[in-house]
């Protein structure tokens, strides 16, 4: 039986109500369920291409108001690939063939009925199969060329995309690929329920589909949201520019309330512009995204991408982005170790290893500028891994000397995501012959915020193995107290912002005096960093802060520097862990 999804949808356009009722009597005898449709005028054909979409339209060859001719073009314009059947009394089989050159896909005459049926039929199957080959096409194309969560173009998309709308708008294009870095932890006050923060991507989605409309718009990652707009005219007056780029900050940035809670979305946004800063869409994205980079590390807006100066240095970060995998492999980067001063004996209890990079075209960069870029291009688990393995090392250097001191490690935020972190870190410091015990591995509050839950895990497994724990930056982050209570940590070590200001503000030495109280009632160790003169040391101890970090005491030095200054008559060190 022929169900009501199998019936078909038909237009019968034909001046002739007699003739519409018979051809209607003979498909519904074929489908009882069949929508047959009539059209006697080029409106009323119009109105039934607009409400249904047909499976097949039968045109009566000649008509005083509408010809099959304009019948085949207007099919053609509102339903294309519908298939059309010429159906008259005067047609011939030259009228017939001509008709098909037309556009028509068969001719059955009025004086042969028994025809209409199975040509309706054959018709009828052959449109499906290709609608149905179609609809798989397109599912295939959304697969393979669209993010299934967001409905944007995914990378592969926009690649194909973007290389089209280059060839067809040269090189004077008014196109615009904005990148949106999206942080994976949108709303860190702690009364923000976890569930929310997870899900405020899906909250950008929205802002960024609602304010790019008419534009392309791409997932490129995870967290990273692409626009290709030409809403910017770049003809204009910089002035004109700065200010629709303002507009569209300005509207992406608004607060969201989420259960009564504002929450500002936390975004990094860069600029890119076919033809000018790159050719590919990965070329542009890249761009883009150092262009953000490097407007977020200079406190910087995103009107800022109109100064030339900003895309030179955004070169300069790609640079240093494709030379650092090879540079850990040709063990371009070095250690420098400064060394730590235990307040109660005056004595040297360890070192810190900071990691130095020699580029072959930009000389000495300091970590602070190519660290951030090993976290977003993905090399930061190989560059952490190196830093423990060479500090784990050159420890036992130091033992082999006779100089008992620990060494502390950073550990990134990407390094402590992983779940294989703790295993790799334990097995680089035993290979190299080192009891963890010497290894102190250092977190910040902002790094280990991303992911609690699997922070403290990774921190328990370190600690297990008898590595020391400690919080860095301590006072900088967004509720210290509340992230100490969950951090397995044994030591604490006081931002040096509050250090420098130690002598001169009464509001940072109170704050230093209760940190330190506070650490010692929970048993934790106080390390204080960025002691530059002997009045900032008197006063720490003073105040019964533990050991001390800085330039009053040393800088950092590389090992052969170290051994020395360590052998030298003035300088002893103690062994905490005998």
């Amino acid at each position: 039986m022929t169900t009501e999804q199998d019936a078909p949808r038909i237009i019968i356009v034909d001046d002739s109500e007699d003739d519409f009722l018979l051809i209607k009597r003979q498909i519904i005898l074929a489908w009882p369920g069949a929508m047959v449709s009539h059209a006697h005028s080029e409106d009323s054909l119009r109105q039934a291409l607009e409400d249904i979409e047909p499976d097949l339209v039968i045109c009566d060859y000649s008509m005083p108001h509408l010809t099959h001719d304009k019948t085949i073009d207007m099919v053609e314009e509102m339903r294309p690939d519908t298939p059309t059947i010429l159906l008259s009394g005067l047609a011939s089989d030259a009228l017939g063939v001509q008709a098909m050159h037309e556009g028509v896909r068969d001719y059955v005459e009025k004086s042969r009925p028994e025809r209409l049926i199975p040509v309706v039929r054959r018709e009828i199957h052959t449109h499906r199969l290709r609608r149905e080959k179609h609809l798989l096409e397109q599912a295939h194309r959304r697969a393979v060329y669209f993010d299934a969560a967001t409905g944007f173009l995914n990378r592969q998309g926009l690649v194909k995309t973007l290389s089209g709308l280059r060839t067809t708008s040269g090189e004077n294009s008014d196109l615009c690929l904005l990148s949106v870095n999206v942080s994976r932890n949108q709303a860190r006050r702690p009364e923000v329920d976890p569930r929310i923060r997870r899900n405020m991507l899906e909250k950008i989605v929205e802002r960024v589909r609602d304010t790019f409309k008419q534009d392309i718009l791409c997932r490129w990652s995870d967290n990273v949201l692409v626009v290709v707009t030409n809403k910017l005219n770049w003809s204009d007056e910089t002035e004109r520019v700065a200010n629709t780029l303002c507009g569209l900050e300005a509207e992406l940035s608004r607060v969201f309330m989420v259960e009564n809670i504002a929450v500002r979305p936390t975004m990094r946004m860069g600029l890119a512009r076919p033809g000018v800063h790159g050719q590919h869409a990965a070329e542009l994205v890249t761009h883009a995204q150092s262009v953000a980079h490097v407007i977020e590390s200079l406190g910087l807006e995103l009107l800022n991408t109109l100064d030339p100066e900003i895309h030179e240095l955004a070169k300069r970060r790609k640079t240093i982005e494709l030379g650092l995998a090879k540079g850990i492999e040709s063990n371009e980067l070095v250690l420098d170790f400064q060394p730590v001063e235990d307040l109660k004996t005056g004595r040297i209890c360890g070192v810190e290893a900071l990691v130095r990079w020699t580029h072959p075209e930009l000389g000495r960069i300091m970590p602070s500028e190519f660290i951030g870029v090993a976290e977003d291009s993905g090399l930061i688990d190989a560059l952490g891994d190196w830093v423990i393995e060479s500090a784990s090392k050159k420890v036992l250097e130091l033992h082999k000397q006779g100089h008992m001191l620990w060494c502390a490690v950073n550990c990134s935020a990407g390094q402590l995501l992983n779940p294989d972190f703790p295993g790799k870190a334990r097995s680089a410091v035993r290979n190299a012959g080192l009891d963890p015990k010497w290894m102190e591995f250092e977190v910040t509050e902002s790094a280990a915020i991303d992911d609690m839950a699997r922070t403290v895990e990774a921190l328990k497994k370190l600690k297990a193995e008898g590595s020391q724990i400690a919080m860095d930056d301590f006072g900088t982050g967004y509720a210290s107290l509340n992230y100490l209570r969950q951090l397995p940590v044994d030591i604490l070590k006081i931002d040096k912002s509050f250090v420098m200001d130690l002598l001169e503000d009464q509001n940072s030495h109170m704050i230093v005096q209760a940190v330190i109280d506070l650490a010692h009632a929970l048993g934790l160790i106080v390390h204080a960093e960025g002691i530059e003169t002997a009045e900032q040391r008197e006063s720490l101890i003073q105040m019964g802060c533990d050991r001390l970090q800085g330039y009053w005491f040393s800088r950092p030095m590389d090992l052969e520097t170290l051994l020395d200054w360590l052998d030298t008559p003035t300088v002893s060190t103690s062994n905490p862990n005998s």
